[in-house]
């Protein structure tokens, strides 16, 4: 009779944990593995999402950039939560948004599994949150962003159209990422068809000519396929243009005779021309692609991989225009903050990163650790571009880039754009002599970048150094 009645509450036991497996995998398989097509914007998935404590999202210093609020009614405090963003517009580009009518963007979609604590974590803590019908607590992620510096440069930009990147160039951690205009994540629905498409990150996915900023890749090309004396002692007569094939390409300037040191601190333009042209469209290509160029890697955010023209469509006029960083050439500031990180770090390029580790409350922290991503450049021609960019901010076109008491190495780049006024880049790193910053400014319609995006470069450089 014992036997009978151990085994009766055997079999019940053993029912009753089925059962609670099968209400607790359920509700995880619809929402999480079966994909029939529901998505944050569905009610009921959006409803039990609501229930759960979203981790936070944490700068390098564990400074909140976006949170978890309890929902207050007259009944007193629910288990439904809202997302809330304590630097509002000056992160909005990273941190994104999570709304129950719009859906998420940014770091709150790409890590949303983790921000919800699917991932990391005990999962039988999760299905027993599910089968108590019990609030479930997320995982926090922790970036490398620097939130008083992304403050600070968002405010610097005073509503000018651009974006700015500050990359760790030994490591490939983004410190902070900016642009604008910009928009209130905690209300979305003010921004979805504004003028000036404000929720664009133009950090990431902004498509650009880089002018003169790109004239880092033709050096390099040049310098890698041909020999140092030859090129460095070799003089160009600059004439103010140059004609190829019919094409007449115009530099800002009559320079007269120049060599690589001169043509480099000056951007003259025919002189980088004919250095495209020495090199042919297969190195130049190569060199760029090796910089980073159309080349796709792991990264949270949406990022625009850039536009190149193939070689064997790369006419002697697009090889010259490409060369000197207009043509059908495009980047992203985030691409043209990795030609600074190339030249800084002895011609290797860090994976770039912006999440650093999650925290859970069962594993504690998980730190990623930076990788190398491109070697774009023999250590040797990085450390000759790097005196060049030191004495293009000494003596040259960034000359409004100098800091006192602290060597900055940079490019300015004045870029035609075929919608109205030039855009004005500055791409750099300091200090020189062992980098810790370095940096990509893009102003929109601001004409040269000595006047606006150099100086503007300057002020962020010495902030993060401080």
């Amino acid at each position: 009779m014992k036997n009978n009645v151990r085994k009766l509450a055997y079999i019940i036991l053993a029912g009753l944990v089925a059962l609670c497996v099968y209400l607790g995998l359920i509700p995880f398989y619809v929402e999480h593995v079966a994909g029939d097509g529901k998505g944050p914007l569905d009610p009921r998935l959006f409803a039990r999402e609501k229930m759960i404590q979203r981790g936070d999202i944490l700068d390098r210093d564990g400074q909140l950039l976006a949170y978890s609020e309890s929902v207050h009614t007259e009944l007193g405090v629910e288990n439904n939560y809202v997302r809330k963003y304590p630097l509002g517009s000056a992160a909005a580009h990273i941190t994104g948004y999570y709304s129950s009518r719009y859906g998420s963007a940014g770091l709150e979609k790409s890590q949303a599994r983790v921000l919800l604590g699917l991932d990391g974590g005990n999962p039988l803590t999760g299905l027993l949150d599910r089968v108590l019908n019990r609030p479930g607590i997320g995982n926090d992620v922790t970036l490398t962003v620097d939130a008083d510096l992304q403050q600070y440069i968002y405010q610097s930009l005073r509503g000018r159209t651009g974006a700015v990147v500050v990359f760790e160039p030994t490591t490939g951690a983004v410190l902070a990422m900016v642009a604008s205009p910009s928009y209130e994540p905690e209300d979305v629905s003010k921004y979805i068809d504004q003028a000036g498409a404000p929720m664009l990150n133009r950090a990431t996915q902004g498509a650009y000519p880089p002018g003169s900023v790109f004239k880092i890749v033709t050096a390099a090309g040049v310098l890698t396929g041909q020999s140092f004396p030859n090129i460095l002692e070799q003089k160009i007569n600059c004439t103010g243009s140059l004609e190829v094939n019919g094409f007449e390409l115009r530099d800002n300037a009559v320079h007269g005779e120049v060599d690589f040191h001169q043509a480099f601190a000056r951007s003259c333009n025919v002189a980088f021309a004919s250095y495209g042209l020495t090199q042919g469209a297969q190195v130049f290509y190569q060199q760029a692609l090796a910089l980073g160029l159309t080349k796709e890697f792991d990264f949270p955010l949406p990022v625009y991989r850039g536009n190149i023209a193939k070689p064997n469509e790369m006419t002697s006029p697009e090889l010259a225009s490409s060369a000197i960083g207009q043509g059908e050439l495009l980047i992203s500031p985030l691409q043209a903050a990795l030609l600074a990180c190339a030249v800084a770090n002895e011609g290797l390029i860090m994976k770039p990163y912006i999440v650093s580790g999650y925290s859970t409350a069962a594993d504690g922290s998980s730190i990623f650790d930076p990788q190398g991503w491109q070697q774009a450049m023999d250590p040797a021609v990085a450390a000759l571009i790097k005196q060049e960019m030191v004495d293009v901010v000494r003596n040259g076109t960034g000359k409004s880039a100098a800091l006192p008491g602290v060597t900055v190495a940079g490019k300015t780049g004045t870029a035609e754009n075929p919608h109205g006024k030039a855009h004005a880049w500055f791409v750099g790193f300091a200090p020189a002599e062992e980098p810790r910053v370095a940096i990509a400014v893009l102003i929109e319609n601001a004409g040269a970048g000595s006047g606006s995006a150099a100086p503007l470069a300057r002020d962020i450089i010495h902030r993060a150094l401080d």
